[in-house]
C-alpha cells in the first residue's frame, strides 16, 4: 500500500480543507512532520488510518473527530488516494457527529458514511459504499486489517514499544491480531471435541457391555428360578452376572434345552398312541351308524308305499291326456283368432266413421255407408272406387298449386333482383366517388416522393460524416481503455522492478556482511592477510548460514535487468497508445464532436433522415403506378354503372309479365276446389279415407276366414275326445299336467325305488359284521387324546422357550465377547486421542498450547528480522531473544517472553533494563521486524510506506545516526517513510516535509523544504 493524496476538512484541529500530496513529499523517499506540541501532527496519521479503516491510530474516540474550529454545519470528512493490489483507489469517509441544524436552533446527528472508487481512465468507477462494506474491501485490497496496519505501516505515539514491553499474555493477544492463527485454534477445538467424543464413545461402549450382561441375566433368571423351585442342584449364580460367569450360564442353559427336547419326544409318543386308539373307535362307530341309518330309511320307505301307488296312477292319466293337447290347443287358438278378427272389424268401422265425418267434399258412395254394422263387400268396393276418382282430381289441382308456388317464387326473385340492381347502382356511384377522392389524394405524396429523391445525395453525405465521427470516438474510447491497461502494466512493471531492486540490494548487503567470511576462507597459514597484513589468523570469521553466493547475486542482477526491459516495453506500449489517442483527439476536434453519446445521437438522426428520404423516394414508382391504376379503375366503374342501369330496366319488364301469370294460376285453382281450400290437405284426407276403407275390407276378409277355421277345429276335437275316453273338453283340461310337474313325479317314483334298493343293500352288506348293540364311546377316547395333546403342546412350548433362550444367550455372549475386544481397541484409541488433545491444549507437560507454539514461531521470526536492524543500530551490541518467562527453557519455541542479550557482558537481561534510547532502538527494530514478518506471511502484500510517531528524542547523536542509516536503507528499498518528531537534528538530515502550524482558528499544514533549526 502506498498513499498518494490525503484530503480532509473539519477533522481534529484542522477546520479548513487540507491537502497533502505524498508523491511530492516523497521524492527523496523520506519526509518529516514537525510542529509545536498539540498542533495536530498525530491527527495526520489518524486521518490516514480513519480514511482506510474508519478507525484512528491512537486512543482517541471516534465521536470527537469533528473540529471545534469548523463552522457549525461543516462535516468531518477525509479522503485518500492510494495504490494497492495493482490499481489506484480513492476512499472517502465522513465521521459520525453532531452539527447545527440548517433551520432553527439545536443540533442534528449525522451518521458515518464511506465510499470507495477505482481510479482507472477518466471517470472513477464506484466499487463499494457503506462503512462495513468499504472496510472489508479496503482490508482486502491492502492485505492488512486495522490492527495489522497500526503495527506494520503506522506506528502510533504511545504504542510504539507495545510489542517489546508487553506481558506474555498481552503479547500473545497482540500477535493474534497480527497473524491469523484461527486454524490452530480450530484445530485445538477440534481435538478437544474429538477427545470428548472418544470419551463419550468409550462410556457408550461400556454401557452397551453392561446392557448385554443385563440382557443375559434377564434371559437366564426365569430358568434359574425354575431350577431352584424344582429343588434341583444349581450353580448358585447371582442374578447380577459378571463376565466370568458367562460360560457357566451357557452350559446350564444347554442342559435345560436338551432336557426339554427329551420331554417333548415322550409327550409326542403318548399323543400318537392316543390318536391311533381314537381312530380305531371312530371306524367301528361309523359302521354302526351306517346300519342304523339303513334300518331307519327302510322303515320310512315302507310307510310311503300307498302314496307312491296313487302318484303312479295320476302320472298315467296325465300322460294319456298329453296326447290330446294339440287338438284342444288348436280349437282354442281358432276361437281366439275369430274374436280378434271381429274386434279389428269394429275398430276399422269406427275409424272410417271418424274420418268420413271429418272429411269435406267426400263422394256420395262413402257418405252412404252405415256406421252401425259391417257393410257388404260390394258397398265397400264402390266407395273405394269413388275415392280413387276424387284422388285423381285433387292430384291435378295439386300440380297447379305447385306451379303457382313456383310462379310466386319467381316473382319474389324478380323483385329481389330489381332491388339488388338498385343497390348495385348505389354502390357503384359510391365507388366512383371514392376512387375519385383516392386519385386526388395521390397528388401530395407524389410531390413529396419527387422532392425526397432530389435530396438523397446530401443526406448520404451527412450520414457518412456522422458515422466516421462515431467510429473515431469509439476508437478513442478503446484507446482510453488500452491506455489504462498500459498504465497498469507500467505500474506493475515498476513495482516488479522495485521488488527486484530491493532483492538485489538485500543480497548485496548480505554479501558485504559475509565478505569477512569469504576473505577468511582464502587465508593460508603463514600467509599475510590481504586486509590487515598479519600472518596470524587466530579467529577467522565463520561463514554465515545465509551467505550469498555469486550465482545468487548474478541471478538477482539478471532479474533486475529483465524487469528493466519489461518496464521499457510497457512504457513504449504506453507511448504508442498515447500517440494514437492524440491523433484521434485531433480528428475529433476537427469534426466538432466531443462525446460518443452526442456523436451516436447525430449519426442516428442522420441515418433516420436518410432512411426516411429513401423510403419516400423508393415509393415514387409505386405511387405513379397507383395513380395510373386509379384512373383505369375510375373509367371501369363508369362503364359498369351504365351496365347496371340497363339491367334494372330489364328486371322491371320481366317482373310485370311474371305477376300476370301468377294471377291466372290462382283463378284456375279456386275454380277446381270450389273455394279457397288447400288441395294438399283435401288430398291427404281423401287418402286417409281410402286407407281406412282398405283396412276395413281386409278385416272383413280375415273375420270370414277365422269363422271357417274355428268350426273345423271344433269338429276335430270332438272326435279325439271320444277316442281317448274323455267325456268333454273340460275333463281333458283337468287331466292335463305341465311337463315339469310330470317329470318331477317320475323322478320321485324313481328315487323311491332306488332308496329302497340302497337300504336293503347296506343291511345285506353289514349282516356279516359283528357289530355291538350299542354305539362305541368316542367322548372318552377324545378326552384322552386332548389330554395327550395338551401335554405335547406344553412340552413343545417349554422346548421352544428353552431353545429360544439358549439361542438368545449364546448370541448375547458372542456379542459381549466381540464388544469386549472392541472396547479394548476403543480404549487404546481414546487414550491416544486424549493424549494428543491434552498435549495440544497445554494440559500436559510442558503445558504450552498449539496456538502458543505457532505464535512463538512467529515471534521468533520477528526477532530474526528485528535483530538484523538492531545489530546495525546498536553496533552489534544487542540481540533480542525468546524466553518462556520462567527461566527454564523448554525449547526454542516454547514461550512468548522477550529478553535482550548484551554482547558487552555476554548475559541476557530483561528488556525493561534498557535505557530510553535503547528501548526506542529495540522497539523500532522490533516494529520493523513485525512489518517484515507480516509482509512475508500476507500473501504477497507489498509494504511501500512507514510512518513513525515520536521517539527519536531519546537517542544520542550516534544512535540517531545509526537509526537514520537503517531508515535510509528502507528508503533505498523503495519504501516511503514519514517521521513525526521534534528533534532538530532530523531537519538537518531530512530536507523535505511538512510543518503543522497551530492558531486560534485551527491548525494548518505547510508543505515544502525544511529549514535547519
Amino acid at each position: 500500500m502506498r498513499p498518494h493524496l490525503l484530503e480532509m476538512e473539519a477533522f481534529g484541529p484542522y477546520a479548513d480543507p487540507v491537502t497533502i500530496c505524498f508523491d511530492t513529499l516523497c521524492r527523496d523517499g523520506l519526509f518529516l512532520i514537525h510542529g509545536s506540541t498539540g498542533a495536530g501532527k498525530t491527527y495526520l496519521l489518524d486521518a490516514l488510518c480513519f480514511a482506510l479503516y474508519g478507525e484512528v491510530s491512537g486512543e482517541r474516540s471516534l465521536k470527537g473527530l469533528r473540529s471545534d474550529h469548523a463552522p457549525p454545519q461543516s462535516l468531518p470528512q477525509v479522503s485518500l488516494e492510494f495504490s494497492a493490489a495493482g490499481g489506484r483507489w480513492r476512499v472517502e469517509r465522513q465521521a459520525a457527529c453532531e452539527v447545527a441544524k440548517s433551520r432553527g436552533q439545536g443540533t442534528t446527528s449525522k451518521g458515518a458514511k464511506a465510499a470507495l472508487w477505482r481510479l482507472q481512465g477518466g471517470e472513477p468507477q464506484p466499487l463499494a459504499s457503506g462503512v462495513q462494506e468499504v472496510g472489508r474491501e479496503v482490508a482486502r485490497l491492502v492485505g492488512l486489517d486495522a490492527a495489522q496496519f497500526r503495527q506494520v505501516i503506522l506506528l502510533p505515539q504511545g504504542r510504539f514499544a507495545e510489542v517489546l514491553r508487553a506481558r506474555d499474555e498481552d503479547r500473545e493477544a497482540l500477535l493474534k491480531t497480527l497473524f491469523d492463527t484461527s486454524l490452530y485454534e480450530r484445530a485445538m477445538g477440534w481435538l478437544a471435541g474429538q477427545a470428548k467424543t472418544a470419551e463419550e464413545g468409550l462410556r457408550e461402549r461400556q454401557r452397551q457391555q453392561r446392557h448385554l450382561l443385563e440382557q443375559i441375566a434377564a434371559a437366564w433368571e426365569p430358568w434359574q428360578r425354575e431350577r431352584q423351585a424344582a429343588e434341583e442342584p444349581s450353580t448358585e449364580l447371582p442374578f447380577e452376572l459378571l463376565p466370568e460367569h458367562l460360560p457357566t450360564v451357557q452350559g446350564a442353559m444347554g442342559a435345560l434345552e436338551r432336557e426339554a427336547a427329551l420331554s417333548l419326544d415322550r409327550a409326542e409318543a403318548r399323543f400318537l398312541q392316543a390318536q391311533a386308539g381314537l381312530a380305531e373307535l371312530r371306524g367301528w362307530a361309523e359302521l354302526w351308524d351306517r346300519r342304523h341309518r339303513a334300518q331307519a330309511r327302510l322303515q320310512e320307505l315302507t310307510q310311503q308305499h300307498g302314496a307312491m301307488a296313487a302318484l303312479q296312477a295320476r302320472l298315467a292319466l296325465a300322460e294319456r291326456a298329453e296326447t290330446l293337447r294339440s287338438s284342444v290347443l288348436s280349437e282354442a287358438e281358432a276361437r281366439q283368432r275369430r274374436e280378434e278378427a271381429e274386434a279389428r272389424c269394429g275398430q276399422q268401422l269406427e275409424r272410417l266413421r271418424r274420418l268420413r265425418d271429418a272429411a269435406s267434399q267426400a263422394p256420395d258412395a262413402v257418405m252412404a255407408l252405415s256406421p252401425l254394422e259391417l257393410p257388404e263387400p260390394p258397398q265397400l268396393t264402390a266407395a273405394l272406387n269413388a275415392l280413387a276418382v276424387r284422388q285423381g282430381e285433387l292430384e291435378q289441382l295439386l300440380t297447379l298449386a305447385a306451379e303457382r308456388r313456383q310462379a310466386q317464387r319467381e316473382v319474389e326473385q324478380a323483385q329481389q333482383a330489381r332491388q339488388e340492381a338498385t343497390d348495385r347502382i348505389a354502390r357503384g356511384q359510391a365507388l366512383l366517388a371514392q376512387e375519385q377522392a383516392r386519385l386526388d389524394g395521390l397528388q401530395q405524396p407524389l410531390l413529396q416522393a419527387r422532392s425526397a429523391r432530389d435530396g438523397l445525395h446530401g443526406l448520404e453525405l451527412a450520414a457518412g460524416q456522422a458515422a466516421r465521427l462515431t467510429t473515431a470516438l469509439q476508437q478513442r474510447q478503446e484507446a482510453d481503455r488500452q491506455l489504462q491497461k498500459a498504465s497498469a502494466a507500467v505500474l506493475a512493471a515498476e513495482a516488479a522492478q522495485q521488488q527486484a531492486r530491493g532483492h538485489q540490494l538485500d543480497l548485496r548487503e548480505r554479501q558485504l556482511q559475509g565478505m569477512a567470511a569469504r576473505l577468511a576462507a582464502d587465508l593460508q597459514a603463514g600467509e599475510p592477510c590481504p586486509v590487515c597484513g598479519s600472518r596470524h589468523h587466530p579467529q577467522p570469521a565463520p561463514e554465515a548460514a545465509d551467505a550469498v553466493a555469486d550465482t545468487a547475486m548474478a541471478a538477482a542482477e539478471r532479474q533486475l535487468e529483465e524487469t528493466g526491459r519489461v518496464l521499457v516495453a510497457a512504457r513504449s506500449a504506453q507511448a504508442r497508445v498515447q500517440a494514437q489517442l492524440e491523433a484521434l483527439e485531433g480528428q475529433l476536434q476537427a469534426g466538432g464532436m466531443t462525446t460518443l453519446a452526442a456523436a451516436k445521437a447525430e449519426a442516428a438522426r442522420a441515418v433516420a433522415a436518410l432512411e426516411a428520404a429513401r423510403r419516400q423516394a423508393g415509393a415514387l414508382d409505386a405511387l405513379e403506378a397507383e395513380r395510373q391504376q386509379a384512373e383505369q379503375r375510375l373509367q371501369h366503374y363508369r362503364e359498369r354503372l351504365q351496365q347496371r342501369e340497363n339491367e334494372l330496366i330489364s328486371c322491371r319488364q320481366g317482373l310485370a309479365q311474371q305477376e300476370k301469370g301468377l294471377a291466372d294460376l290462382t283463378r284456375r285453382i279456386h275454380a277446381g276446389l270450389g273455394g279457397d281450400h288447400d288441395p294438399a290437405a283435401l288430398l291427404q284426407r281423401i287418402q286417409g279415407l281410402m286407407r281406412s276403407l282398405e283396412s276395413l275390407i281386409d278385416a272383413a276378409r280375415e273375420r270370414a276366414l277365422a269363422l271357417s277355421r274355428e268350426a273345423e277345429a271344433q269338429r276335430r276335437l270332438a272326435g279325439d275326445l271320444a277316442g281317448a275316453g274323455f267325456s268333454d273338453p273340460q275333463a281333458l283340461l283337468q287331466a292335463l299336467v305341465p311337463e315339469a310337474e310330470r317329470l318331477g313325479w317320475s323322478r320321485t317314483l324313481q328315487q323311491y325305488t332306488a332308496d329302497q334298493a340302497l337300504a336293503q343293500g347296506v343291511l345285506a352288506e353289514l349282516a356279516g359284521q359283528e357289530l355291538p348293540e350299542k354305539r362305541p364311546d368316542l367322548p372318552a377316547a377324545e378326552t384322552l387324546l386332548a389330554a395327550a395333546d395338551a401335554a405335547r403342546r406344553d412340552a413343545l412350548a417349554r422346548f421352544t422357550r428353552a431353545e429360544t433362550a439358549l439361542t438368545a444367550i449364546t448370541g448375547l455372549i458372542e456379542r459381549h465377547g466381540s464388544g469386549a475386544a472392541a472396547l479394548a481397541a476403543q480404549q487404546r484409541q481414546a487414550d491416544l486421542v486424549q493424549g494428543v488433545a491434552a498435549r495440544c491444549l497445554g494440559q500436559s507437560d510442558p503445558h504450552i498450547s498449539l496456538q502458543r507454539w505457532v505464535l512463538s514461531a512467529y515471534l521468533e521470526e520477528i526477532c530474526g528480522y528485528a535483530n538484523q536492524r538492531l545489530s546495525q543500530m546498536t553496533a552489534g551490541r544487542y540481540e533480542l531473544r525468546l524466553s518462556d518467562g520462567s527461566g527454564q527453557r523448554r525449547g526454542s519455541k516454547a514461550g512468548l517472553g522477550l529478553r535482550v542479550l548484551d554482547a558487552y557482558t555476554g548475559e541476557e537481561r530483561e528488556v525493561s533494563s534498557l535505557s530510553g534510547g535503547e528501548t526506542f532502538q529495540a522497539s523500532l527494530a522490533l516494529a520493523l521486524g513485525v512489518a517484515d514478518t507480516v509482509q512475508a506471511h500476507s500473501g504477497g502484500v507489498v509494504l511501500e510506506a512507514l510512518f513513525i510517531d515520536e521517539g527519536f528524542g531519546s537517542l544520542d547523536p550516534d544512535s540517531l545516526h545509526l537509526a537514520m542509516d537503517e531508515l535510509d536503507r528502507l528508503r533505498e528499498g523503495g519504501r516511503m517513510i514519514g517521521l513525526i518528531s521534534h528533534v532538530a537534528a532530523l531537519r538537518e538530515r531530512i530536507r523535505t516535509g511538512l510543518e503543522v502550524v497551530a492558531s486560534e482558528r485551527g491548525s494548518r499544514v505547510v508543505v515544502g523544504t525544511l529549514e535547519a533549526a
